[in-house]
């Protein structure tokens, strides 16, 4: 839990950047909402990622040895994603002519985790005393935090911003290019809020000196230090967790003791004869992390006679004994697909990588020890193996729960960014036609090995996005209607970070080279104002789409309605990321009090 004098250091230390002369004459703007924030699945809710949805969940599986096993079924079945209360303060000071400072209080309650997901932990992170950024205190159901605080001076060509704050370049939806410095906070509605709103709301904020410097008149150049903040996950069993429950997910062991970790980083942008450029260098930790087996660290026979060492072996294996875990064989194939894993690979890694295991009896699957159990075939060789430690009945231990561990490396990104403006005829689609062309490369970045290996995969990873945009009148009845239009290429990893040679996997994975999405989104509005229609495609070109529809009703300056829906499909094939979110199609909507 933060502490309210760290609260009070930061302040202090803000405050005492300022000269005392700019206390003279202060200008306060206070500004706020509330806000009332619900989502609704429709058709199949048993996300398949939640235990409630397990897909074998009273299922009855005949295992290798011929024993019927039927994994219990799920205690709740919630329908309900989101059932909040948000409340946000603004608060703008002017001390000076060069003098600013911003502050935003936050604060959430989810009153739904109380009855369809009791005993879950929503809002805490598992790293830094359970907080998801600096300034945050949080349980269970409720967060309050300060995504800003932080003092601007001006002065000139010269721009600094420092405190609390989030960093947002670029300027694709869905996509992330130039948008690096900052992770995100899934916590509250995953990737799933309003598409148009780029991100907005999801940064982690973090402690940082920002500065710009304009010169030539048409060229700046900007650059940030900031302390590296990791992108915050939904917990296990929550409504928008994209792991599966099969796992424990720990935090990098030592996180406390790390402050050190920096992120720095600049850009460069100016305008040359008909074009806008841009140019980025940024060497960060990759808030995303990358995942691998870790001991389990739970002895299930403490004070049990002759048990006992078996399990402390067990505690220096990757696997607890739960209810919650994998019960055959068959389920841990079927899930490693799911998972984008490797099931032969990850099984021998969770043998060879963890010699407690190997003195359990555990064995890397491989031709010549399985030809000699006469089971010449890779696959059914680890289901045996598997089934052994799942059965009861066949002298195992029980369904296994993995443990893994996310950590954070340090690396390289280089950028590129032109923005041109057609001139066409008036009024014609091509006049002010926006292209825009953002691209990046990695150096060395790591991505989690299919196996959950401590060997990860490394690669240097090209990120490019082409966007046409533009706002156009259709109507002389009718506003402007704005539209983008987008083409994402990832070269190794998928939206979500996971390697593409994970995909085409029904548990032994067959691979992708690369990962392409196109994305559509317009906002047309009313006459009056009033009301405001949206629409949002994402189609990833492996078949699966994201339809968000929406409108927004706002009859006064203080009031606004948003109703959304969330329209997810996939073809099924293990190879497009939509699969992950299948099951999560839902309708949400927020109703907004301004003040």
């Amino acid at each position: 839990m933060i502490h309210t004098h760290r609260i009070r250091r930061c302040l202090l230390a803000l405050v005492g950047l300022m000269p005392l002369s700019a206390w003279a004459d202060i200008d306060v703007n206070v500004t706020g909402f509330i806000r009332q924030e619900t989502s609704s699945a429709y058709g199949d809710t048993n996300v398949y990622n939640q235990g409630h949805g397990n897909v074998f969940s009273g299922v009855p599986v005949v295992n290798s040895f011929g024993n019927t096993i039927t994994r219990a079924q799920p205690s709740s079945d919630p329908d309900w994603g989101i059932f909040a209360t948000r409340a946000e303060l603004d608060f703008k000071f002017r001390f000076s002519d060069s003098w600013e400072g911003f502050a935003k209080i936050r604060g959430i309650y989810e009153w739904r985790l109380d009855d369809e997901f009791d005993n879950f932990d929503h809002f805490e992170s598992g790293f830094d005393s359970d907080r998801g950024s600096t300034l945050e205190i949080n349980g269970e159901n409720y967060m309050i935090d300060l995504p800003a605080l932080y003092l601007d001076y001006n002065n000139g060509p010269l721009w600094l911003r420092m405190g609390n704050q989030q960093i947002a370049w670029g300027e694709a939806i869905f996509f992330r290019v130039f948008d690096v410095v900052n992770g995100l906070d899934l916590r509250r509605h995953s990737f799933l809020d309003v598409a148009a709103e780029e991100y907005s709301d999801k940064r982690v904020p973090s402690l940082g000196i920002r500065g710009s410097y304009r010169f030539q008149n048409d060229w700046e150049i900007e650059a940030f230090a900031q302390r590296f903040r990791p992108s915050v996950l939904s917990p296990l069993n929550t409504p928008y967790n994209f792991i599966a429950s099969q796992f424990v997910t720990r935090e990098e062991e030592g996180w406390d003791e790390r402050d050190d970790k920096v992120n720095f980083g600049a850009r460069l942008t100016g305008r040359a004869g008909n074009f806008d450029l841009s140019f980025m260098a940024v060497q960060r930790y990759n808030p995303d992390g990358v995942f691998r087996w870790t001991e389990s660290d739970v002895n299930p026979f403490v004070g049990v006679p002759g048990l006992e060492p078996v399990g402390q072996l067990l505690a220096n294996t990757a696997f607890e004994i739960s209810p919650e875990g994998v019960w055959t064989g068959q389920e841990w194939f079927n899930y490693a697909g799911l998972s984008r894993l490797d099931g032969i690979e990850g099984l021998n890694a969770s043998v060879a990588e963890f010699p407690a295991a190997q003195a359990l009896g555990a064995f890397v699957v491989e031709p010549g020890i399985c030809g000699v159990l006469g089971l010449p075939d890779l696959r059914g060789c680890a289901t045996f193996q598997l089934d052994a430690f799942f059965d009861p009945l066949a002298g195992g231990l029980g369904p296994l729960k993995g443990h893994i561990a996310r950590e954070y490396f340090r690396e390289e990104i280089f950028g590129v960014g032109v923005t041109y403006v057609f001139n066409g005829e008036p009024n014609s689609l091509l006049d002010q036609l926006v292209l825009r062309v953002e691209a990046t490369m990695a150096l060395d970045r790591k991505f989690t090995n299919l196996n959950l290996s401590r060997e990860y995969i490394e690669e240097d990873e090209f990120v490019s996005n082409v966007s046409l945009e533009k706002y156009h009148r259709f109507s002389n009845e009718f506003p402007a209607t704005y539209f983008v239009l987008q083409w994402m290429h990832k070269s190794e990893s998928d939206l979500l970070g996971r390697h593409v040679s994970g995909f085409d996997n029904d548990g032994v994975p067959g691979g992708e080279s690369n990962f392409n999405a196109i994305a559509f989104a317009l906002q047309q509005p009313f006459p009056g104002l009033i009301w405001r229609a949206d629409l949002a495609v994402l189609y990833d070109t492996r078949g699966g789409y994201l339809i968000q529809p929406g409108v927004r009703w706002r009859p006064r300056d203080n009031i606004q309605l948003d109703v959304y829906a969330n329209i997810i499909e996939s073809d099924g094939d293990n190879d497009d990321v939509m699969e992950t979110f299948e099951d999560m199609d839902e309708f949400f909507a927020r109703m907004t009090f301004y003040f």
